[in-house]
């Protein structure tokens, strides 16, 4: 099995400052234009070239990975050494847009846009994968006690997850199995798990080049088996 673990932008305030590192527009930005972040979509790439200028929170401090404030899409707003990083490892389909940060001091710094697009569900081998029922919204993976689910594919998925939050309730991963892998060091199935996992390679990377702006969470119940 290949152990994933839970990215997230920073909430330690000790590490990025205030938790929301960046206003919501910089001065002038015209969240109307058609290339405007707010146009961007989760699920496919733009076919324009996004406007990608934020502007540091007068109380945060500038880290590797910045929190982007309203932006419609899955990735992570990302300097040229964590580039470089994620450039030697197995990503699935994405693509960097230039972005730049309103700094203190008035300094225009270049960043990236690294945006996701959500896994192939076609991947993950549903009848053989575990999924759980919870009462918890907030719980990202499953425990031993709770009820198993029988998930034939994506859009029975999508109709059991719409019929259980009638009652209250959620389906949650433990296991996933995957067809014919490719080894992915990121893992962003949005209809499965709203959260972005990386590889347990990759945190080690992470870790040693000391990245600042990253929460890292193991969830010990989610792994993938090969």
């Amino acid at each position: 099995m290949m152990r994933y673990f839970r990215v997230k932008n920073s909430r330690n305030r000790k590490i990025v400052g205030f938790p929301y590192q960046t206003n919501g527009y910089i001065s002038g930005y015209d969240v109307k234009s058609p290339n405007s972040r707010t146009n961007l979509n989760y699920d496919e790439f733009p076919d324009f070239v996004p406007d990608l200028r934020f502007e540091l929170h007068e109380k945060s401090k500038l880290t590797d990975v910045v929190d982007a404030s309203n932006i419609s899409a899955i990735g992570f707003l990302v300097n040229e050494k964590l580039k470089c990083i994620f450039d030697e490892f197995n990503f699935p389909t994405h693509r960097y847009y230039n972005a730049s940060i309103l700094d203190h001091k008035g300094n225009v710094l270049p960043y990236y846009w690294m945006h996701i697009i959500s896994n192939d569900y076609s991947l993950v081998d549903f009848e053989k994968s575990v999924f759980r029922k919870s009462s918890f919204p907030l719980k990202v993976t499953a425990t031993k006690s709770d009820e198993k689910i029988w998930v034939e594919d994506i859009e029975d998925l999508r109709t059991q997850k719409i019929n259980l939050f009638k009652e209250d309730k959620y389906i949650v991963a433990d296991i996933l199995e995957m067809n014919n892998f490719p080894k992915y060091d990121v893992l962003h199935f949005r209809d499965i798990c709203g959260f972005v996992y990386i590889s347990e390679v990759l945190v080690n990377k992470i870790n040693e080049n000391k990245i600042t702006g990253f929460d890292i969470v193991e969830d010990f119940d989610f792994k993938v088996s090969l």
